[in-house]
């Protein structure tokens, strides 16, 4: 065999080599983003069905109270305090949904992905404060529209207090573990990062 020869098959068998490691990382890249893009799917359902499911949980809940007899000016009052808070919730919600709706981890580069997510984040966490700094006034709202119906006495402003302090706790404790989540996803992405190259 020539040297002519030897170099040809060398280079047949570089370029199998090549495609076969193209191919093994394509692989490992899909094998391992497909964690990832679970959780990125379950951020991305949550964010839509959080669209309407406030709204639905409210109007079920507080529907008793929507009565004429009940309609007065506390009740008005405690109606537009909960549709701006839902207004205002709903807004975010949709667009924590649209951070993630394009999100793909198998299509996009490892930046947008990580972009995507970073927005979502940023929007999460307003989202989050957001809900939990004006929870106040919609627990106002929620006491106004039901006052007509409500017997005061200890025993049910205690149970109020209760009810408003177990929801503070419980929204700050789904912050944090949120947050932890998403930085883990955040991470996650950033490892994948190693095998595109």
């Amino acid at each position: 065999m020539e040297i002519e020869d030897l170099k040809a098959i060398w280079q047949k068998y570089d370029s199998k080599l090549d495609h076969l490691e193209k191919i093994n990382k394509k692989l490992i890249m899909e094998t391992l983003s497909k964690k990832p893009q679970k959780k990125l799917n379950r951020l991305k359902y949550r964010s839509f069905y959080s669209l309407f499911l406030v709204p639905l949980v409210l109007i079920v809940a507080l529907q008793e109270n929507f009565r004429i007899e009940y309609i007065d000016l506390k009740f008005v009052i405690g109606c537009l305090l909960i549709l701006t808070f839902v207004s205002v919730m709903c807004y975010l919600n949709f667009k924590c949904f649209m951070a993630l709706k394009g999100a793909d981890l198998s299509n996009d580069s490892i930046i947008e992905s990580s972009r995507k997510v970073t927005d979502f984040k940023r929007l999460f966490v307003k989202k989050r404060k957001f809900s939990l700094m004006y929870f106040p006034l919609f627990f106002a709202g929620v006491i106004l529209i039901g006052w007509n119906r409500f017997h005061f006495d200890l025993n049910l402003i205690l149970i109020w207090i209760g009810v408003f302090v177990v929801s503070l706790v419980i929204g700050f404790n789904q912050l944090k573990t949120y947050k932890s989540r998403i930085e883990q996803l955040e991470k996650d992405i950033f490892e994948l990062n190693e095998y595109v190259k």
